[in-house]
């Protein structure tokens, strides 16, 4: 099977599982209603969710600056942050294709290596998972009566899933503070289970250790704590934001804890590679809605596309039009440049 047909059967793959998820998650519910839900969403808690979404995008950004700044110091705050949005822009055509495609806007704008800039953006997806396992844990502590009767011990298993993220958090920390040590520690250990998985985990763990290289400073530790906090914050924001313009606060009783259980298990839909986390996302935000909280489906689907909807389109308002823009200055720059070589070149 040629590379190009795996890829095309891969897209199908994600198409097919958008339709089911979208099918899943809309089946019990009226468009119409759905629809009608969305548009009495008021305009003030809409813009609060634009506004934090693009305060994530910026507080993504200041991280990541941060992790490119030891040899990249050129690299600043919105050269990252529409990097993102361009990232998040490309999700949406092509799932996993915006890692590469922000790595690339660097490149234009930056003349930063391709391979230089995907190492910071492992260190980025490896806290993301770490982060969202650690919240997934606490969020499945809060919700432990209600997945009690569905998967008995849940209680047990969440304290394990949170002991597990933790450890992993410390395991991280050790390597990235012995570095070769320790991955010469783990290397014979891991290779006892299987050596092809030592072999990939020892080259991603390199990669880590690689775009690491910022926290090598005590400030740079404390910026990524810091822009890592607000960034979740921010993340919760948004939920949070549209439970109050959609009522749910008032008529259901949902805040913070609430939340951050949305959030969580939302994002935890999104990491299902669909075609900008259509289907995914709508699924596991409103189908924790109804059934743990009550929520009647229409209203909780409403959220759900409202939210995925202003998210979007506030990434897509920032990223598409520095796409274009770089795209085009990338083009340009390098025609200037050949012209020139023949302008010099011996005749």
């Amino acid at each position: 099977m040629t590379d190009k047909l795996k890829r095309v059967l891969r897209y199908l793959l994600s198409l097919g599982l958008m339709g089911g998820l979208l099918y899943w998650a809309f089946r019990d519910a009226h468009l119409r209603d759905v629809g009608s839900r969305i548009v009495t969403l008021p305009l003030p808690w809409a813009a609060a969710i634009v506004v934090t979404a693009l305060f994530t995008l910026v507080m993504r950004g200041w991280r990541w600056a941060v992790l490119m700044r030891p040899f990249a110091p050129q690299v600043t705050v919105l050269d990252t942050t529409l990097a993102l949005g361009i990232c998040y822009t490309a999700n949406v055509p092509v799932p996993r294709s915006g890692e590469f495609v922000r790595a690339l806007s660097l490149r234009w704008v930056r003349g930063i290596r391709v391979t230089s800039t995907l190492a910071t953006v492992v260190v980025e997806r490896i806290l993301d998972v770490v982060g969202l396992v650690v919240f997934l844990g606490v969020a499945v502590l809060l919700v432990r009566g209600r997945l009690q009767d569905l998967i008995p011990g849940i209680r047990v298993l969440s304290l394990l899933l949170f002991l597990a993220s933790v450890i992993t958090l410390g395991l991280l920390g050790l390597v990235s503070l012995y570095q070769d040590r320790a991955l010469s520690w783990l290397q014979p250990r891991l290779a006892r289970v299987s050596p092809r998985i030592a072999s990939r985990a020892i080259e991603l763990l390199r990669t880590f250790i690689h775009g690491l290289q910022a926290l090598h400073r005590p400030g740079a530790y404390l910026e990524i704590v810091l822009s890592t906090i607000m960034l979740q914050l921010g993340y919760l924001g948004i939920i949070w934001a549209a439970f109050y313009g959609f009522g749910f606060v008032e008529q259901y009783g949902l805040g913070p804890r609430e939340s951050l259980v949305i959030w969580v298990f939302s994002s935890l839909g999104a990491t299902i590679p669909t075609p900008g986390a259509a289907g995914s996302y709508h699924a596991f935000f409103a189908k924790p809605l109804v059934h743990w909280y009550a929520v009647e489906p229409s209203a909780a689907l409403a959220c759900a596309t409202a939210v995925h909807a202003l998210t979007m389109v506030t990434y897509a308002a920032i990223g598409l039009p520095a796409f274009v823009l770089q795209r085009r200055a990338a083009r340009r720059h390098r025609s200037e440049g050949v012209s020139a070589g023949c302008e010099i070149a011996p005749r």
